[in-house]
C-alpha cells in the first residue's frame, strides 16, 4: 500500500481529512465483536447444528456489504440512516431504521498504525501440534500458517513477541523490532504442543508483555492477537472470565484480537472477549481461508476508528423494541444501543433497530414512522463526537407483503437480522426443545426465502441454502456441538 503523504497522519482520528477519498464514504466500517459466521457454515457442512453463539446477527452483517446510500461523507467514520417496515417472522408489524457504518478512508493512501503484537499462541493438545496437513489443517498448522503471513507483513516501526500457553506459560519471543521478522519465523517454527490449555494464564503473560513494550519505543498502538480453539480447560473457562480479563487489558490500551481456529472453537468463549472496548474476533477452519484473511481483513482488523459508539432513537410515537447486530448486549428501551468498537473494514457494516406501532396497536402503515437517531463515539485520539441523523417513512405506499422500505439496501440488512436472529434462536432451543426449534426454523426459512426472492439480491440465494441445510438438520435430529479434538 502506498504510504500517506504525512507520517503524522498515520493514526486515525488524529486529522479525519487526511485519510478521505473524495469525501464519498464508500470504504468501509464495521463493529467489533464476531466477524464471520465460518463455524456456522463448516459445521452445518459437515452434519452438525452449531451451538447457538455461532449464529450472530452481527456475524452475518459483516459477511455482506450493506450501504446506506445518503450525502457525501468527508468523516472517517460515516453514519447514515435509513427506514422500513416490515412484519416480523411471526406477522407482527414492526418498523425498522438502519444505521449505515462506512468510512472516507482511502484504502491505497492507508498505512497501519505502527503496533505492538503479542502473538499468544495455545499448544494445548487440542490444537493439534505437529498434525493434519493443508487439506485437513489442524489448528496448530492454522496457527502456524497465520503467524508466518502477519509475521512478513511487520515492518520496523512494529514491535513483536511471542507468548505460549498450554499447561505452562512460556515467552516464546521477547519483545522486538518488527525489523527482526525472521526471528518470528525462527519461533513459530520451534513451536511444540504442551499438554492442557490454561488460556487464563496466557493471557495474563501477554498482558504483561504488552505493558513493556513502551520500554523498546512507544507503538501507536498494542494488540493481543490470540490463536486458539477457545476451549480452555484449566484456570478461568467462562466467557464472562475472559470478558473481563480482556475488558481489564483494554483499560491499559491493550486490544484484543481473537483468531479462534479449527471445527472445536468454543464460541461462547470467543463471544465474550470479542464485544469489548478494542476487540474482534474471526473463524478460520481451512487453510485457504489464511490467504483470504491476510486479504481481506489484513489490516483493517488491527485498526479502531471509533470508541463507545452509544445509539439513541427518537421515533416520535413509535418505541424501540430491539436493536440487531450489536455485539455488546444493551437495553434498548433504557440505556440505549451500543457498540464498543468500530473497525475499518472491506464491507460497509449495519447496525438496526426494530421499533413497536404507537400505542401498541397494530400499524398496517408506516405512517408516522420518522425520527432522529443520535450518535456519540470517541475517536481514537480521544475526540469526542456527536452525530444526529434523521430516518423516516417518505409517504410510500406498502408493497403487497405488507413491506416498505426507503432503500432496498435497508430491506435487504432487515431479511439477514431476522433470518439469522431465527437461526440462533432455533439452535438456542435445539437442545431441550427440538420441535420448537424446528418451528422457529421453518417459519424463518419461509420468510427468508420469499425475502430473497422479492429482493433478487445475488448474494441471498447462498444463505437461502445455509438455512434449507440447518433446517434439514433440525428435522433430522442431527448432532448439536462442535468438532473439539477432531480434524475432520
Amino acid at each position: 500500500m502506498k504510504p500517506l503523504a504525512s507520517l503524522g497522519l498515520l493514526f486515525l482520528g488524529a486529522c479525519t481529512s487526511a485519510l478521505t477519498n473524495g469525501g464519498a464514504g464508500d470504504f468501509g466500517a464495521t463493529p467489533g465483536g464476531i466477524k464471520d459466521l465460518r463455524l456456522a457454515r463448516e459445521l452445518i457442512a459437515k452434519g452438525l447444528i452449531p451451538p447457538a453463539d455461532a449464529l450472530l446477527v452481527e456475524a452475518m452483517f459483516v459477511e455482506h456489504d450493506l450501504p446506506v446510500d445518503g450525502p457525501p461523507c468527508a468523516s472517517t467514520l460515516c453514519l447514515r440512516a435509513a427506514a422500513g417496515f416490515a412484519p416480523e417472522v411471526d406477522g407482527t408489524p414492526r418498523g425498522w431504521a438502519q444505521i449505515g457504518l462506512s468510512s472516507s478512508i482511502d484504502p491505497d493512501a492507508f498505512v497501519r498504525p505502527s503496533t505492538t503484537f503479542v502473538f499468544t499462541v495455545d499448544v494445548s493438545g487440542s490444537m493439534g501440534w505437529g498434525f493434519g496437513d493443508d487439506e485437513h489443517p489442524t489448528p496448530g498448522r492454522l496457527a502456524k500458517q497465520l503467524m508466518h503471513a502477519l509475521a512478513d507483513e511487520l515492518r520496523p516501526d512494529d514491535r513483536v513477541a511471542i507468548v505460549t500457553y498450554g499447561t505452562g506459560v512460556a515467552t516464546a519471543l521477547s519483545l522486538r523490532s518488527g525489523s527482526r521478522a525472521q526471528d518470528v519465523h525462527a519461533a513459530v517454527d520451534a513451536l511444540r504442543e504442551d499438554g492442557s490449555t490454561n488460556m487464563e494464564a496466557g493471557l495474563r503473560r501477554a498482558i504483561a508483555v504488552a505493558e513493556q513494550a513502551p520500554s523498546l519505543g512507544a507503538t501507536r498502538q498494542t494488540r493481543i492477537v490470540l490463536f486458539t480453539d477457545t476451549q480452555p480447560n484449566v484456570g478461568a473457562t467462562t466467557g464472562s472470565e475472559f470478558e473481563e480479563i480482556v475488558s481489564g487489558a483494554a483499560a491499559k490500551g491493550i486490544h484484543t484480537t481473537v483468531l479462534a481456529l479449527g471445527l472445536g472453537i468454543g464460541p461462547e468463549v470467543m463471544r465474550g472477549m470479542a464485544a469489548v472496548r478494542g476487540a474482534n474476533a474471526y473463524s478460520l477452519t481451512r487453510a485457504a481461508e489464511v490467504e483470504q484473511f491476510m486479504a481481506e481483513d489484513y489490516p483493517w482488523f488491527t485498526t479502531p476508528i471509533a470508541f463507545g459508539l452509544r445509539v439513541n432513537f427518537t421515533a416520535g410515537d413509535w418505541s424501540i423494541q430491539r436493536g440487531l447486530g450489536f455485539p455488546a448486549a444493551s437495553d434498548a428501551a433504557q440505556v440505549g444501543l451500543k457498540a464498543e468498537t468500530v473497525f475499518l473494514s472491506r464491507h460497509r457494516g449495519a447496525l438496526l433497530a426494530a421499533f413497536a406501532s404507537p400505542g401498541g396497536d397494530p400499524a398496517t402503515t408506516p405512517a408516522g414512522l420518522a425520527g432522529t437517531v443520535s450518535l456519540a463515539y470517541t475517536e481514537p485520539a480521544g475526540n469526542p463526537v456527536a452525530v444526529a441523523v434523521p430516518f423516516g417513512h417518505d409517504g410510500g405506499a406498502v408493497d403487497a407483503r405488507g413491506h416498505w422500505f426507503a432503500q432496498h439496501g435497508a430491506a435487504r440488512t432487515t431479511a439477514l437480522a431476522l433470518f439469522t436472529e431465527a437461526m440462533h434462536a432455533a439452535a438456542a432451543a435445539y437442545a431441550t426443545h427440538p420441535d420448537d426449534a424446528e418451528a422457529i426454523m421453518g417459519a424463518a426459512q419461509a420468510r427468508f426465502a420469499a425475502d430473497a426472492e422479492a429482493l433478487a439480491d445475488a448474494d441471498l440465494p447462498v444463505e437461502v441454502e445455509l438455512g434449507a441445510a440447518l433446517l434439514k438438520l433440525i428435522v433430522d435430529r442431527a448432532e448439536q456441538g462442535t468438532l473439539y479434538g477432531d480434524y475432520r
